[in-house]
């Protein structure tokens, strides 16, 4: 349900920068892609949603916003990995700065019938006037390695908005989150917000 409201999201919020991007926009890269979704062992299934934004900057503005490759491996007998990934940012106006990076993210399920899902959000960007909005997040983990074991973890970086001369900051990311044992259980929820 997540995957499908951030999904529409997207779109939109995709629709309206494009129609809105002035012709003199100044640096607005867009990285995503590289993403990895492999189910290989027997009976094993994989779902990945990624989704990469961004763009949008004027004047001396600059958007750079990252995310993608991500990834997402079922790789042991009767195994389920999902991982739902979205990275946002964008919009620098002025002498603005917005850079947002998440992205490389690992969720493997490789122990016998084991089930492992991923959730990751960075948003960030908007920095307009002589601000800047530096928000990181990514490079989180989730592995379930034990037999019969589930990992489930989630992770949200928010950030962004800085006005004017403001400079705004935020980090998170870098989470790791493991079911090692037979039959065990991982279970991570992560927020970093600031505004």
């Amino acid at each position: 349900m997540r995957s499908i409201i951030l999904s529409s999201i997207a779109a939109f919020a995709a629709v309206a920068a494009t129609s809105v991007t002035p012709a003199s926009a100044q640096i607005s890269i867009t990285h995503g892609g590289g993403n990895v979704n492999v189910a290989k062992g027997a009976l094993s299934e994989a779902d990945q949603s990624a989704t990469t934004l961004g763009g949008l900057a004027s004047g001396h503005g600059k958007a750079i916003t990252n995310g993608g490759n991500n990834r997402n491996i079922a790789s042991g007998p009767l195994s389920y990995a999902g991982q739902d990934t979205t990275t946002l940012g964008g919009t620098a106006l002025g002498h603005g700065l917005a850079v947002t990076n998440g992205g490389y993210n690992n969720n493997i399920s490789k122990g016998f019938g084991s089930s492992a899902t991923q959730s990751t959000l960075t948003l960030g960007g908007t920095a307009y006037g002589h601000g800047k909005s530096i928000t990181s997040g990514g490079y989180n983990s989730n592995l379930a390695a034990g037999a019969f074991s589930s990992a489930d973890q989630q992770v949200a970086t928010v950030g962004g908005t800085a006005g004017r001369h403001g400079l705004n900051v935020v980090s998170g990311g870098q989470n790791k989150n493991a079911a090692l044992g037979f039959g065990s259980s991982a279970s991570q929820q992560v927020f970093t917000g600031g505004q």
